[in-house]
């Protein structure tokens, strides 16, 4: 379990995909603001189109530079994308099949201290219960300044 900045203790399952893109890089903080959160066009609450939108709860293996993690987003029907344990931003159609996110996971220190964060942006393309998206995500630190880029591969199931 990590502390979370107010000093709630949090999974450590949490800290996983910020980890992850921050694996061969030492932290030396990372920062930022959430981008805002745009609702786009989110998918109608039906069962016909629901299996057409990227709305409910998705287990992801996250790729990049070599390796791959696991981890597990929510979006909503108004448009909000989390990752499940810490991280939030938004999601929104881009055409038939398609949408993008984007999501920004604070950094917490063992003692609480704010580090900065990870920023992930992504498009994906949806079939069926299965999505397949690429991207940037950046790292910064406390300060807001990027420490390090890297591309990465999502490939989501509907859980």
């Amino acid at each position: 379990m990590k502390r979370s900045a107010g000093g709630a203790r949090r999974p450590r399952s949490a800290v996983v995909v910020a980890a992850a893109v921050l694996a061969a890089v030492p932290m030396a903080g990372t920062s930022t603001a959430l981008a805002p959160a745009g609702a786009g066009d989110p998918a109608p609450r039906t069962e016909r189109t629901a299996a057409a939108s990227p709305v409910g709860r998705w287990a992801l293996k996250v790729s990049f530079e070599g390796r791959t993690y696991d981890s597990t987003v929510q979006f909503t029907p108004g448009g909000t994308a989390f990752i499940v344990g810490g991280g939030a931003g938004s999601w929104s159609r881009t055409g038939d099949g398609r949408f993008t996110f984007r999501i920004a996971e604070p950094v917490w220190g063992s003692q609480g201290d704010y580090l900065g964060r990870v920023s992930v942006d992504q498009s994906a393309r949806l079939t069926g219960d299965t999505f397949t998206s690429s991207g940037v995500s950046r790292q910064y630190d406390a300060d807001d300044v990027l420490v390090r880029s890297v591309q990465a591969h999502d490939t989501g199931t509907r859980s």
